[in-house]
């Protein structure tokens, strides 16, 4: 694989190269499966549903605390319909059943209107099982930070599909795909949070671009509630997203 020298910065000069690349790549709305290269392992799969998962009752907390149950109940239903039916597919039935039952507390506690102290602690633990069925999936041999960066991608790729669903020119198209995409990349910049750490001891330059890239990305999604215009244009997203991706190759295997 052929590696670059510098890190990819998204200057004057970069983006409209990056935005020329990119014009003919036209998203329109898909499944969360789409991303998913054909050759995908088991492993990334499993890791990249399982945050599909996150996003989706993130989006659906942040609505519940904002007193819309009708639109955070959508969402919480989403992590099941478009999540662990994928994931039990592939994950072991008891893996499979222990996740289904964390993902409908977190849904019976937003149904009901409960406090959303006790949403957020069925949340976290959820998270916190989630978090350890990931580490279960970490192949030797491959650093920690290469292997979440891999899943932070498609995350990234999910999220701008969900943007391009969201936007029909400057009008509002699909909420719930916009809202989608706040959850994937609130979920994204989580993740990348954890192992900033580790790439900036491997490649400090490389770390910084993909941080202030993904940061970039945050602003097309200023709140859950979409404004009244998109805030990004969808070429600029995408050539963020392409900037992650090529810095990213830029840490070993």
């Amino acid at each position: 694989m052929r590696r670059f020298s510098r890190p990819i910065v998204l200057t004057l000069v970069v983006l409209p190269v990056l935005m020329s690349l990119l014009a003919g790549w036209a998203v329109t709305a898909r499944a969360d499966t789409a991303v998913l290269p054909a050759a995908a392992s088991r492993e990334l799969t499993v890791r990249y549903f399982l945050l599909i998962a996150r996003g989706h009752l993130l989006a659906s907390i942040e609505r519940a605390k904002n007193g819309r149950v009708d639109h955070a109940v959508i969402h919480s239903r989403h992590a099941l319909d478009e999540a662990w039916q994928e994931l039990a597919r592939i994950l072991p039935p008891s893996d499979a059943q222990a996740l289904r039952q964390k993902i409908e507390a977190v849904n019976e506690t937003v149904a009901l209107k409960s406090a959303v102290p006790e949403i957020l602690a069925a949340n976290e633990a959820l998270n916190t099982y989630v978090e350890g069925l990931g580490r279960g999936l970490l192949r030797n041999g491959i650093s920690h930070h290469r292997q979440e960066l891999d899943v932070i991608i498609l995350l990234l790729r999910q999220a701008q599909a969900e943007y391009d669903a969201a936007w029909n020119g400057v009008q509002l198209a699909d909420r719930a795909e916009y809202q989608d995409g706040y959850g994937f990349i609130s979920v994204a910049r989580s993740e990348l949070r954890d192992i900033i750490p580790e790439m900036i001891t491997e490649n400090s330059g490389v770390a910084v671009e993909i941080q202030k890239s993904v940061d970039q990305m945050a602003h097309a999604w200023p709140t859950l509630q979409p404004p009244e215009q998109p805030a990004m244009s969808k070429p600029v997203l995408r050539a963020l997203v392409t900037a992650v991706e090529l810095n990213a190759r830029r840490f070993a295997r």
